[in-house]
């Protein structure tokens, strides 16, 4: 049997792998480019792997970045700048930040953003609502808006001290008529809490 090799010219070599690496390269650009910037408001789920199983469910979860641009992260000290970041930047990020602070050796951190837009933002209905709990957030939702999706006051409420806690900072709000200035725009991670009118009060 005669086997016949065929040899290409090294210089010819030389231009296929250029041209491979090049393209390497290119896709990489290209996958990177399409992963959108973290921004402050914006949500996203959190999975950590490789780490005890009881740290795994305390830190995968859903964080919003603040205003601030920043998230606080279970045992740094420091809350941590995220927005400008894309997913993967971060997730190398913290995974460096927990090996720096000797806290885990091999942490192995994955960031998923949400669907459509990849941007998720909610806010919290409680309290004397027909229907507590989440809505999302869209342009120009008020604290009426919510409060409707959530099915609108029960008869215990009281819709004269509504209150809107956002930051950590309250604020009593009015919402007694459609009309009031009170029923202000809402923002992501913002709590609304319908309080209980007391007895005999009617609509105080």
């Amino acid at each position: 049997m005669v086997i016949l090799k065929v040899m290409l010219p090294t210089k010819q070599i030389a231009m296929r792998i250029h041209a491979l690496a090049l393209f390497v390269v290119m896709g990489i650009t290209v996958a990177g480019a399409q992963e959108p910037q973290l921004e402050k408001g914006q949500s996203f789920l959190l999975r950590l792997a490789g780490v005890p199983v009881d740290d795994q469910s305390s830190i995968s979860q859903t964080y919003t970045i603040s205003d601030g641009g920043t998230i606080k992260l279970l045992y740094l000290e420091s809350e941590m700048t995220v927005s400008g970041l894309r997913p993967s930047e971060l997730a190398r990020k913290i995974e460096a930040a927990y090996k720096s602070a000797e806290i885990f050796t091999k942490p192995n951190i994955t960031i998923t953003l949400g669907e459509a837009s990849g941007v998720q933002r909610y806010a919290s209905i409680l309290g004397q609502v027909k229907a507590p709990g989440t809505v999302g957030i869209v342009p120009g939702l008020t604290m009426l808006d919510a409060i409707a999706r959530c099915g609108g006051f029960n008869p215990f409420a009281n819709a004269k001290k509504v209150k809107l806690t956002r930051a950590g900072k309250a604020t009593y709000h009015d919402l007694s008529q459609t009309t009031n200035k009170d029923n202000t725009k809402i923002k992501s991670n913002d709590i609304i809490t319908v309080p209980q009118r007391r007895l005999f009060e009617g609509g105080d």
